[in-house]
């Protein structure tokens, strides 16, 4: 009997050895397999964010686009790390390319607002605020593509981009089909300057490309103070016996008023007394006739 008790006891621990052998191997591959999900999952998102392209325009230039007089012009929004920082930025290359700043517009656009009154009279004011930016630049048509793909270092996001590059001739016959119903009762003399600045118009489009960018930087909150006039006013006031002393004065200023207004309709009163005189006769003389 102690020898059977002995296997049995023997038994038991190695079948509970195996068991948790066995668990302790399926835990591994459990972990192991998430592990394996989580690493595949991460890379197919990684696969999936969007990225800035690599270029805006391709530096090579088409043979035909020499020889024909283009009309460039391009439109970008993108999003930036700092608006004020990438003005300055576009301002310092816009010198290395010999162009200008025909237009700029910065603006903070308000979202949402929040106010807190405080006791001493002051009130804090919180703001949503997005700063945007608005440039129209322009640049030499054969630095166009240079400039347009170094602005990518600049971009923290890219939204959108338009180009277009079309002939003189046709763009100056979509704008004459444009005005082709208006009046032409025009002078000579006018119709001459008009085309003197026709040409000078035609010069500037053929040696200078129209670019137009949009960018803004994420969400900040904008702290600012402000004046409660009215809590001001309440807290600056005198001491309540003062008050009370005043409130008693202006009580008298006006009990002394009401009495010079009601002064004033002496007429009505001789009216209504002449009246009860009347009437009060006309009674006794009525009695006394009875």
């Amino acid at each position: 009997m102690p020898d059977l008790s002995k296997n049995l006891t023997v038994i038991l621990l190695v079948t509970t050895i195996l068991v948790g052998c066995s668990k302790k191997e399926e835990s591994f591959a459990n972990d192991a397999a998430l592990e394996t999900e989580s690493a595949e999952f991460s890379k197919a998102i990684q696969e999936n964010i969007a990225e800035n392209p690599k270029q805006l325009l391709s530096p090579q230039q088409n043979p035909l686009e020499k020889s024909r007089k283009l009309v460039k012009t391009s439109q970008l929004q993108f999003e930036v790390k700092d608006v004020l920082k990438t003005t300055s930025t576009l301002e310092q290359q816009l010198l290395q390319y010999n162009g200008y700043i025909e237009s700029k517009q910065i603006d903070y656009q308000i979202s949402d607002r929040s106010e807190r009154d405080r006791i001493d009279g002051s009130v804090d004011i919180y703001e949503k605020i997005t700063p945007i930016a608005q440039l129209t630049v322009r640049i030499p048509n054969e630095q166009v593509t240079s400039f347009l793909n170094n602005l990518l270092p600049l971009m923290l996001n890219f939204n959108t981009q338009t180009y277009e590059a079309k002939r003189y001739e046709l763009k100056l016959l979509e704008e004459k089909l444009n005005t082709a119903n208006q009046s032409n009762t025009e002078s000579n003399a006018v119709n001459n300057q008009l085309q003197q600045l026709t040409d000078l118009e035609v010069k500037d489009r053929l040696a200078y490309s129209t670019i137009r960018l949009e960018y803004f930087q994420q969400a900040q909150v904008r702290k600012s103070h402000d004046l409660n006039i009215n809590r001001i006013a309440t807290l600056d006031s005198d001491p309540l016996l003062s008050r009370v002393w005043e409130a008693i004065k202006m009580g008298l200023y006006g009990f002394k008023e009401t009495i010079i207004w009601l002064v004033m309709f002496w007429p009505l009163y001789i009216v209504i007394a002449l009246f009860w005189w009347i009437r009060r006769w006309y009674k006794t003389r009525k009695q006394s006739q009875g």
